[in-house]
C-alpha cells in the first residue's frame, strides 16, 4: 500500500510540475519565442507562417480587397495577394485521385551537439563550393527570391556542393537549423535537373540553434551520375521534340502534359520517386516525380513553371504555369487516367479551392487568376480534343472574330457526340451558317497544315484508319482560307462521300457521329478537333 501511494504522490508531482511549466509559458511568450529561436531564428520558418493560413483560412492580416498581406522570409511583401488558402477541413477530394499523392515534405534530421564538438567541426569541416558566382533570375527561380541574403547563400552552397556530389560541409554564414530548411526547401523547388539530390538531409547544430554541419543525400543515380544524365537527358529530349516545333506556349504546354501522362504510370512503390528521373528515365513515379518532370520540360521549352506543394487529402505537388496573360494550376498526376483528361489543367485557385491548398514555401508562389487559356473539365483520350474556353465562357468562332458562348463540355466524350449525323452540324458556338467569304491574307507555310479540301479529306482517313472503330479523335491543322470549304462540307453533307463513306468500309461499320471543335492558333491557322463515333 505504501508503495501505491508513493506512486500516486509521484504521479500528482509530475502533473503540476507539467500544469506550472505549461501556465509559465502561457504567461510569458517571450519565453516561447525564445525557445522557438534557438532552432529557427528569426521566425521565417515558412511552414509556421503556413499554418495559420491554410489551416483556418485566417483571413486577419488583409488589405481592403480581401488579399492576404504576408511577408515572404526575406522581409519583402510576397505575391500571395489574390490566394485565398482554404480551410483543410473544407477540401473535397474526388475518390479516383484519393490516393494519387506521395509527396515527401522537406524532413532534415537534425541533431544538437555539445559545444565543443560543435568548434571542433567548425575548424575541421570544409565549406565545399561556395556557389558564390552563381545567379538565379526571379521568373525561373522564385523559391530563391523568397530568402533573405543569409539563406540565398545556403542555398548557393547547396546548389553548388550538390552539383559536386558532395555530402558534407559547414554553412559559410551564421545560420539557424530553420534557415538551412528554408534554404533547402527553395533548392529542392526551383531545381528539377538535381534528380540524385534526395529531398532529405540532416543536420548538427548548437544549443543557441546555429547550425554547424549539413549532410547531403543521394539517390542510386549518383553511383554513376554522368550516364544517369545522359538518360535523363535523352528521355527529356524524347518528349520535347514533339513540343519544340509548335507555335504557342499554350500548345507546347499542353502537348507536354499529354506526353507526360501517356509516359508515367503512377506507382507509390517506385524507385527515386521524388524525383523528375524517376518519371522521365523509369516511367513510374508519384505526384512528386511527375510535378517536377513537368516543371523541367516546361523550363526547357522557356516557360516559366514552378513547383507546387501543399495538401489534398495527403501530402501533394503540382505545378503552376505562366502563359502570357497569368498564371495556372496545373496537377499532371490527377489528370493521368485511363482516358487523359483536363479536369486539373490550367486551373484557377478558385477552381482548385475544393481540391488543393498550398503550404510551405510555395503560398508564396504567384496567385493563379489567368482566364484566357483556363480549360474545362474533359475526358480525352489522346488529349487533342479539348477546347481553350475563355474567362466569360467563350470560344473563337469560325470566323476567328467575334467570340460566342460555348457550350458546356461534359465528362466524356459522348457528350460531345453530334446524336444525328445526317442534321447540319452544329458548332460550340452555334453558328451553321457559312463564314466570311472575305479575303484572308496568305498566312506562312507550316508543315503540318493540309492546304486544301482533298487533302483534309485523306488526312481524315488516314487518321481514322489507324485509330479503329469506337469514341475516337484527332486533329489537324488547316488555313483559315480553307476553313469555308471544311464547314459548308459538313453543312451540306458532302463530308460522307468525302471521306466518311471509305473509313466506315475500311473499318466495317455502318454508323459515323461527330463533332467539330476550332482553336485559332494565330497566323491565319486554326486547329480542328474532331470528336468521332463509329458503330
Amino acid at each position: 500500500m505504501k508503495i501505491i501511494n508513493k506512486i500516486i504522490i509521484g504521479i500528482a508531482v509530475i502533473c503540476l510540475l507539467l500544469c506550472g511549466g505549461i501556465l509559465v509559458f502561457a504567461m510569458n511568450p517571450d519565453m516561447t519565442d525564445a525557445l522557438a529561436q534557438r532552432l529557427y531564428g528569426n521566425g521565417n520558418n515558412a511552414e509556421t507562417v503556413t499554418e495559420g493560413v491554410t489551416a483556418s483560412g485566417n483571413t486577419e492580416n488583409t488589405d481592403a480587397d480581401g488579399n492576404i498581406r504576408v511577408t515572404l522570409p526575406n522581409g519583402t511583401p510576397g505575391e500571395m495577394n489574390g490566394y485565398v488558402a482554404p480551410a483543410i477541413e473544407q477540401l473535397r477530394i474526388p475518390e479516383d485521385v484519393s490516393s494519387k499523392n506521395g509527396f515527401q515534405p522537406i524532413q532534415p534530421e537534425e541533431q544538437e551537439v555539445p559545444d565543443q564538438e560543435a568548434q571542433n567541426l567548425e575548424e575541421i569541416l570544409p565549406t565545399g563550393d561556395l556557389g558564390t558566382d552563381l545567379t538565379f533570375s526571379a521568373e525561373e527561380y522564385p523559391y530563391y527570391q523568397m530568402l533573405p541574403e543569409e539563406q540565398q547563400a545556403v542555398y548557393r552552397q547547396i546548389y553548388a556542393n550538390a552539383m559536386e556530389l558532395t555530402a558534407r560541409f559547414a554553412p559559410e554564414r551564421t545560420v539557424t537549423a530553420g534557415d538551412v530548411k528554408n534554404a533547402f526547401e527553395a533548392v529542392i523547388g526551383d531545381h528539377p535537373e538535381l534528380f540524385w539530390l534526395e529531398t532529405g538531409y540532416s543536420g548538427k547544430y548548437m544549443g543557441n540553434g546555429q547550425c554547424v554541419e549539413i549532410d547531403l543525400k543521394y539517390n542510386s543515380t549518383a553511383n554513376d551520375l554522368e550516364n544517369a544524365k545522359k538518360s535523363f537527358d535523352a528521355a527529356a529530349q524524347n518528349l520535347l521534340s514533339g513540343a519544340e516545333n509548335l507555335g504557342s506556349d499554350y500548345e507546347k504546354e499542353k502537348y507536354i502534359h499529354d506526353a507526360l501522362a501517356e509516359a508515367v504510370t503512377y506507382d507509390l512503390a517506385a524507385d527515386r520517386n521524388q524525383s523528375a528521373y524517376s518519371a522521365l528515365v523509369d516511367g513510374n513515379s508519384v505526384c512528386a516525380g511527375y510535378a517536377r518532370a513537368y516543371q523541367y520540360l516546361l523550363q526547357q521549352l522557356g516557360i516559366p513553371c514552378y513547383y507546387c506543394t501543399g495538401y489534398s487529402g495527403g501530402n501533394h505537388a503540382w505545378n503552376i504555369v505562366k502563359l502570357d496573360d497569368g498564371y495556372y494550376n496545373v496537377d499532371v498526376t490527377w489528370d493521368d487516367a485511363d482516358t487523359i483528361r483536363y479536369n486539373y489543367f490550367n486551373k484557377t485557385d478558385a477552381d482548385f479551392a475544393s481540391t488543393h491548398v498550398r503550404q510551405n514555401l510555395s503560398v508564396y508562389l504567384p496567385a493563379c487568376n489567368g482566364t484566357a487559356y483556363r480549360q474545362e473539365s474533359v475526358a480525352a483520350g489522346d488529349g487533342q480534343q479539348t477546347n481553350v474556353v475563355n474567362g466569360d465562357g467563350t470560344v473563337p468562332d469560325a470566323n476567328g472574330g467575334e467570340e460566342t458562348t460555348s457550350a458546356q463540355p461534359g465528362n466524356s466524350l459522348s457528350d460531345y457526340i453530334n446524336p444525328n449525323p445526317q442534321e447540319p452540324l452544329r458548332y460550340p458556338g452555334g453558328n451553321t451558317g457559312s463564314s466570311d467569304s472575305g479575303t484572308v491574307a496568305t498566312p506562312a507555310p507550316r508543315s503540318d497544315a493540309v492546304t486544301d479540301l482533298n487533302s483534309y479529306y485523306a488526312n481524315c482517313i488516314t487518321q481514322l484508319s489507324i485509330l479503329g472503330s469506337g469514341d475516337q479523335h484527332f486533329d489537324n491543322v488547316v488555313p483559315k482560307s480553307l476553313w469555308s470549304s471544311i464547314e459548308q462540307a459538313y453543312n451540306t453533307g458532302a463530308y460522307e462521300q468525302g471521306y466518311v463513306a471509305e473509313v466506315l468500309k475500311k473499318l466495317g461499320m455502318d454508323n459515323f457521329a461527330i463533332q467539330l471543335q476550332l482553336v485559332d492558333l494565330g497566323d491565319g491557322y486554326y486547329r480542328v478537333y474532331h470528336n468521332v463515333v463509329t458503330y
